[in-house]
């Protein structure tokens, strides 16, 4: 969308609120009843599976007639409360007022029913779950207003989730101290960006770190060196919706960012471009974040994604208010080289929504803004998820692929490289 004209504000936040991994105001998820079997013992862990760069794991909803029903959730350490499909949501009974029970690994979990979002939202008339995910079905969405009742372990390298009773484990790692907001069970953590404090929600379910486009705009004239490019690239634009913040983004690399007890360096990051333009931003604010931070109930800069989390296995003590760092390999100063192209998905296919410039100058020539990207190197591309069109949109610098595009009927077939994101070697003390 290029006009704040064409979204209501209404809508706007629900999808600003879906992308950056939560739902604003929601009802406080209060009503959660947790029921451990024997044999589950002090912890449970389950496998999760990656889509879109994001987390997922399988549950078990209990249908009205005592059956159950699988199906995938996005572990969203973001989102205040349950958010279900629209079908799901009337499968389980909850439009008639039941509650929400569900099995999580062996750990049954009931949530009052008030409590629960009916659907996603929609973007273009589509849902935004399937706008994320497809052709992968993701029904849920699995909160950090059910998370909290947990000591949660996410482990990139095992692709596994631990579920354990609060008080039961010996984390391991470097502790981190979080604030968990008391309504929205969202963790929050006091980093610092330029000797400056920048609250910054933990979310694995973001698959990178998103930022305010206003104070991002404030670093880059203080260090113009930070900037990367303009517009979305690589997993920084795995929302893929027809809105301005991927398009009109901005891309940097924070040489060092600082956590209590903890560093870390060289940190990719999106400031968003404004819904509906500048014009929009100056009528209305940071319409995508001012809603989301009311939803979650804290001020925040942005969220910490997973182009930082996949590097360490990362436990959540909600009840202490305490995070735990372990650090499974060494942070990636690549995650911004590739192909400079922002895409947005149309149907079952993708279209390029913006041509990434840096210093003025486009890093694809030969490529326009509404050009329908068919295929690379020969690979056709509809039907495909967004990560494996990232996958194979991705090139080393100097790498070479073969675009072929459909422009307003016209067949236009463009032969480019990767670009270097130009990322300073850091060395991290953690």
């Amino acid at each position: 969308m290029r006009h704040l004209a064409r979204v209501s504000r209404g809508l706007a936040i629900v999808i600003a609120g879906l992308l950056s991994a939560c739902i604003p105001s929601v009802p406080k998820v209060d009503q959660v009843a947790v029921v451990w079997p024997a044999e589950a013992g002090a912890a449970v862990t389950l496998p999760m599976q990656r889509a879109s760069g994001r987390w997922l794991v399988s549950v078990g909803f209990r249908r009205p007639d005592g059956s159950e029903r699988r199906a995938l959730a996005w572990l969203n350490m973001a989102a205040p409360a349950p958010i279900l499909s629209e079908g799901l949501y009337r499968e389980l009974g909850l439009a008639e007022g039941r509650d929400l029970t569900m099995r999580v690994g062996t750990i049954g979990v009931t949530v009052g029913g008030r409590a629960v979002i009916d659907g996603p939202g929609r973007n273009g008339g589509r849902d935004l779950l399937d706008l994320l995910f497809a052709p992968r079905i993701v029904e849920a969405v699995l909160p950090a207003g059910v998370l909290r009742r947990f000591v949660v372990t996410v482990d990139p390298r095992a692709a596994s989730l631990t579920l354990a009773r609060p008080g039961s484990l010996r984390p391991r790692g470097v502790p981190v101290p979080v604030r968990i907001n008391p309504a929205s069970g969202v963790a929050v953590v006091e980093a610092r960006i330029d000797d400056r404090a920048v609250p910054l929600v933990l979310d694995v379910g973001a698959p990178y770190t998103w930022l305010r486009g206003r104070t991002v705009a404030t670093w880059i004239d203080r260090h113009p060196d930070w900037h990367r490019a303009d517009g979305a690239v690589g997993r920084s634009n795995l929302a893929m919706a027809d809105l301005d913040l991927e398009p009109a983004g901005t891309l940097i690399r924070v040489p060092r960012l600082d956590l209590p007890g903890l560093s870390l360096p060289d940190v990719g990051a999106l400031g968003t471009g404004p819904l509906g333009g500048k014009l929009g931003e100056a009528a209305f604010g940071e319409a995508f974040w001012d809603s989301w931070q009311a939803g979650i109930g804290e001020p925040v800069v942005g969220w910490l994604g997973n182009n930082v989390l996949d590097d360490v296995r990362l436990t959540l003590d909600y009840a202490e208010g305490q995070s735990f760092w372990e650090r499974q390999r060494a942070a990636r100063s690549d995650d911004l080289d590739g192909i400079g192209l922002t895409l947005v998905r149309h149907d079952t296919g993708y279209a390029v929504a913006a041509v990434a410039t840096r210093q003025g100058r486009p890093l694809v020539p030969g490529v326009e803004a509404g050009d329908r990207l068919l295929r690379i190197d020969g690979q056709p591309l509809d039907g495909l998820p967004p990560d494996a069109v990232l996958a194979t949109l991705s090139a080393r610098p100097g790498g070479p692929r073969i675009l072929e595009l459909d422009r307003a009927g016209t067949a236009v077939r463009v032969e480019v490289e990767g670009a270097r994101s130009a990322s300073r070697k850091q060395i991290c003390p953690c």
